[in-house]
């Protein structure tokens, strides 16, 4: 490679997503220069539950983005900004001396469904709803808190912040416990108007809005502790950016900012999401809607059991063939079954439900099993289930939002070409292919990039993200996704009134 080439400096995105963290070092036109992951374990000690420890999560982010950084410093690019990726719904509990309290909370944690029941009872529904565009559900923050102060209350008597585990990150980073505004509108504790904190819900709470963090844009430049910076082989003067929520960095780093361009991804979660300048909610309660930067708006709705169903049929099934990362066996086995798995339909609700019905006590079913059933047949069954609920909610946000004129692809599943022609046949529409890489570390770097003025605005985006391919549905699949849709959708209305009492 040239020395002009090696010269030219990078811009780093850390995306410290559910199951794993990744940075990636890219050039202002969007090529990838290194990158490094590494897996992040999630612990259910008890039914329901869904723990990390905070301080190893924090390691793994550290030693991640360390070792990207020393792979871009070795290849001679100067390092330009580094911007920040992370979940919503976490929670870390922090005691006076900022130490965490217990493990964190993820958003798939569903041990907080009487909460949600409560905060039901206790707030109107509707009115928190269009005030913070988001459900009253167990993904967001404040049921958790809520949890916390029912069932943990020496916990929450000693926790003086509760934040989430981006936050937590940040604050070793920086020495500063700081909060942006994408992060903040997923936890469901923000106003749309004025991106402040919703009144209602703090009262609900009894907390004060100052132990929930400092508030600040995704492109807020921070600057690095000289621990942090020792640690990570950087000067101090390193721009770190704040950046924003993983899953509307999804759409910034897919290039799906423009009107009537919609992403389908498929990872941990799964969601269909699409970028306006406004929030967008629906009269249902189906769909969500986040801050991303720059005054952008993600719409959208999600599913909190998709890869990480995957992930579950992988470990549970397949363990005796598949390494770590590796899901070669479980898409052959898959494949080898005939679509409709031989009669066998599951709901995947693992992790509990999103949109669009937001049952926190959903959970996951195999109807139709048989002595002739095998784990290819359960694999086949579980890939068709996400792709099966991800076009209920596209039908859920095409009611609210401009039609779609193309939807971009990305998350984990592209590394399966049988698994992205599934989805494109339950959708029943072409799926565009934009260059395969982690759609949410390249938004980071994005963000990176517009705050140090390499990018003039988001809504360049697309420039940076080419489309190499299309996959188009085929007709019978198609016909027979529609037949499976329906079949979903009954399996679920018969089964939901049980699932209240299965959740004990």
């Amino acid at each position: 490679m040239p020395d002009s080439v090696l010269a030219n400096p990078v811009f780093v995105g850390l995306d410290a997503g559910t199951t794993g963290v990744k940075a990636t070092a890219f050039l202002d036109d969007g090529r990838d220069v290194a990158s490094v992951r590494a897996e992040l374990p999630m612990n259910s000690p008890v039914p329901g539950a869904a723990e990390q420890d905070p301080d190893h999560f924090v390691a793994t982010c550290l030693t991640v983005l360390s070792d990207c950084l020393r792979t871009v410093k070795e290849r001679g690019h100067p390092i330009a900004a580094i911007g920040l990726s992370g979940i919503i719904g976490s929670l870390v509990v922090l005691d006076r001396q900022l130490r965490p309290l217990g493990m964190a909370f993820t958003w798939a944690d569903l041990r907080c469904g009487p909460q949600v029941e409560e905060a039901i009872e206790a707030l109107d529904h509707d009115s928190v709803y269009f005030q913070t565009g988001c459900q009253i559900h167990s993904i967001y923050t404040g049921p958790k808190i809520a949890w916390l102060a029912r069932r943990e209350p020496e916990r929450f008597a000693a926790g003086r912040w509760f934040v989430p585990l981006k936050s937590y990150l940040l604050l070793k980073l920086t020495g500063s416990l700081l909060l942006d505004r994408s992060v903040g509108s997923g936890s469901g504790l923000l106003d749309t108007s004025g991106l402040s904190w919703n009144d209602d819900w703090l009262q609900f709470l009894g907390v004060d809005p100052g132990s929930l963090g400092e508030l600040v844009e995704s492109d807020h430049r921070c600057r690095l502790t000289s621990e942090a910076a020792a640690m990570l082989g950087v000067p101090r003067a390193t721009p770190l950016i704040v950046g924003a929520a993983d899953g509307m960095l999804s759409s910034l780093g897919v290039g799906a900012v423009g009107e009537g361009v919609y992403t389908a991804m498929i990872a941990t979660s799964a969601a269909c999401r699409t970028v306006d300048s406004r929030p967008i909610l629906h009269p249902r309660r189906a769909t969500w809607s986040y801050y991303l930067a720059d005054g952008l708006w993600v719409n959208g709705g999600a599913i909190s059991s998709a890869g990480i169903v995957y992930r579950w049929v992988r470990d549970t099934l397949f363990a005796d063939r598949a390494g770590p990362e590796d899901y070669s066996p479980v898409n052959a086995a898959a494949e080898a079954a005939p679509p409709g798995a031989d009669g066998l339909l599951m709901l995947p609700f693992l992790a509990g439900e999103r949109s669009p019905n937001w049952n926190v006590n959903a959970r996951g079913a195999l109807l139709g099993m048989t002595l002739g059933h095998g784990r290819g047949h359960v694999a086949r069954a579980a890939m068709e289930s996400i792709c099966l609920h991800l076009g209920h909610v596209m039908s859920a946000l095409r009611e609210i939002c401009s039609a779609p004129r193309q939807v971009r692809t990305t998350g984990g599943f592209r590394g399966s070409s049988f698994w992205v022609q599934m989805l494109c046949d339950c959708l029943a529409t072409p799926l565009a292919l934009p260059q395969e890489g982690d759609a949410s570390v390249l938004g980071a770097a994005m963000l990176a990039m517009r705050a140090e003025g390499a990018m003039e605005s988001l809504l360049d985006a697309p420039k940076l993200v080419p489309i190499v391919g299309e996959v188009r549905p085929d007709p019978a699949a198609a016909d027979h996704f529609a037949r499976q849709r329906k079949r979903y959708e009954e399996m679920y209305a018969t089964l939901e009134p049980q699932f209240a009492g299965l959740a004990g």
